[in-house]
C-alpha cells in the first residue's frame, strides 16, 4: 500500500527533469553517485536537458529511476522517523518518573451501624490498581477514572467494636504507593423485636433444614462481585405499597426464641402488582424456593445485589437485562407468606443490609459522589519514602 501511495504522489513529477544533485541528493549514497559518475559530465546525464544538436537523436528520459529514487528516499525518511520515536520512548522510560500524588482514602458511613454497606474510596491519580483487605479476603476495587471504589457488607448482628480493614494502593509498574490500616467502628443499632404467628401448611416451612436450603439455593448468585457497575444514583422503591415491615426486626415465631431477623423491607399491596427494577443489572438467580416462593436477584455490579421475593410472577430469567423501572415480576404471597406483599433486600457480597439508605439521596452510598479531602483518612505515600 504505501508504494502504492508514492507512486500515485509523484506521477506529476514524470514530466520534470532532476538535476543532477537533486537525484544524488534522494538516492543517499545506495550507490547512484556510482553510476552517474561513470556515465561523465552532466552533458551525459540522462536527467539533464538534452543539447542542441542531438535534440533529435537522444530519446526521452525514462520516468521510472526517478520514481524509485523517491521511494527510497521516502522509505529512508520513514526508518529514520521510527528510530527517533523508538530512542525517544527508550529515553523517557530511563528518566526517572515524577513521584504520584499521596492517595486520598474515605470510608463511608464512619462511624458504621450494624445492617450498612460501607462504601471504600481511594482518589489516586495515576494509580494502576488498589484493593481491600476484610474478614481474611483480599477485595480488588473498581476503576472509573481516578477514583478506585468498593463495597462491603456488615450484617444486622455484627458484634459492636473495631473491625480492621487494610487499604493497598498500586502504581501501573508494581510499586505500592499506599498501605493503609484503619478499622471500622461498627456500632450497636437498637433493632424492634416482633413475634409472628404461623399456622396450617406454612408452619412446615419454619424447619431449619427448609431455611438452609432456601439460603445455599441463593446465596451462590449473590456474593461475587462483577468488575464493574451497572447503575447510577440512587435505586427507586421496587414497589408503591406501604412498607410494612423494616430491615433488622428481630424475629420469634409462635411464642418461640428469636431466631433470625427480618433481611429486608416488606411493601404492602395486591396480588398482581407490577415490581420494577429499582436500578440496572442483569439477573443472576430466577427460581423458587420452599421458604420464599418464587424470586429474582438482580446484579447491579460491583458486588451490590437485589433480590425480590414472594412473587406471583417472574418476569425475567437469569441471563436478563434488567433496566430502571422496567417491570420485573409481579407481586404475590408464594413461599411463607401470610398475605401479598414484596420482600425486597439489598445484598453486598452475600450480605444483606438495610435497603433504606439506597432509597435516600443523601445516604445512599454513591461511588462518584463529591468529597472533602478534610475528611480523607490519614495516609503515607509509600513510593516517596
Amino acid at each position: 500500500m504505501n508504494g502504492m501511495r508514492h507512486r500515485s504522489a509523484d506521477a506529476g513529477a514524470y514530466g520534470r527533469r532532476l538535476s543532477r544533485r537533486a537525484v544524488l541528493r534522494a538516492l543517499g549514497g545506495a550507490g547512484a553517485g556510482l553510476l552517474l559518475a561513470a556515465c561523465g559530465g552532466d552533458g551525459l546525464d540522462p536527467f539533464a536537458a538534452p543539447s542542441t544538436r542531438d535534440t533529435q537523436t537522444v530519446a526521452p528520459p525514462d520516468p521510472q529511476p526517478a520514481q524509485q529514487a523517491a521511494e527510497v528516499a521516502q522509505e529512508q525518511a520513514q526508518q529514520t522517523e521510527q528510530t527517533q520515536q523508538v530512542e525517544q520512548q527508550q529515553a523517557a522510560q530511563e528518566m526517572p518518573a515524577e513521584p504520584l500524588p499521596t492517595p486520598l482514602v474515605y470510608i463511608t458511613p464512619r462511624p458504621t451501624p450494624q445492617g450498612h454497606a460501607v462504601l471504600i474510596i481511594a482518589d489516586a491519580p495515576g494509580a494502576g490498581s488498589a484493593a481491600i483487605a476484610w474478614e481474611g479476603e483480599a477485595y480488588a476495587l473498581l476503576q472509573e477514572g481516578e477514583r478506585f471504589f468498593g463495597f462491603i457488607g456488615i450484617d444486622a448482628l455484627t458484634p459492636p467494636g473495631p473491625m480492621p480493614l487494610s487499604i493497598g494502593v498500586w502504581a501501573p509498574n508494581g510499586d505500592q504507593l499506599l498501605w493503609q490500616e484503619t478499622a471500622l467502628d461498627i456500632e450497636a443499632m437498637a433493632w424492634p423485636q416482633d413475634n409472628i404467628q404461623i399456622d396450617g401448611p406454612n408452619a412446615a416451612l419454619l424447619a431449619p433444614e427448609v431455611r438452609n436450603a432456601d439460603f445455599e439455593a441463593r446465596t451462590p448468585y449473590q456474593r461475587f462481585a462483577t468488575p464493574e457497575r451497572h447503575w447510577t444514583g440512587i435505586f427507586d422503591p421496587p414497589n408503591e405499597g406501604q412498607i410494612t415491615a423494616g430491615y433488622g426486626e428481630l424475629r420469634s415465631f409462635n411464642g418461640g426464641p428469636i431466631s433470625e431477623y427480618h433481611s429486608g423491607i416488606d411493601f404492602a399491596g395486591p396480588s398482581g402488582a407490577p415490581i420494577i427494577a429499582p436500578g440496572s443489572g442483569i439477573v443472576s438467580w430466577s427460581g423458587r424456593t420452599e421458604r420464599r416462593g418464587n424470586g429474582i436477584i438482580i446484579d447491579h455490579g460491583a458486588g451490590v445485589f437485589t433480590g425480590y421475593y414472594h412473587l406471583s410472577e417472574v418476569l425475567r430469567e437469569a441471563g436478563d437485562i434488567a433496566e430502571r423501572g422496567t417491570a420485573i415480576g409481579r407481586m404475590g404471597s408464594t413461599g411463607l407468606a401470610t398475605g401479598p406483599h414484596l420482600h425486597w433486600e439489598v445484598v453486598v457480597r452475600g450480605v444483606t443490609v438495610n435497603p433504606v439508605p439506597w432509597l435516600r439521596l443523601l445516604e445512599a452510598p454513591d461511588p462518584m459522589q463529591e468529597l472533602d479531602p478534610v475528611n480523607a483518612i490519614t495516609a503515607t505515600n509509600l513510593a516517596a519514602t
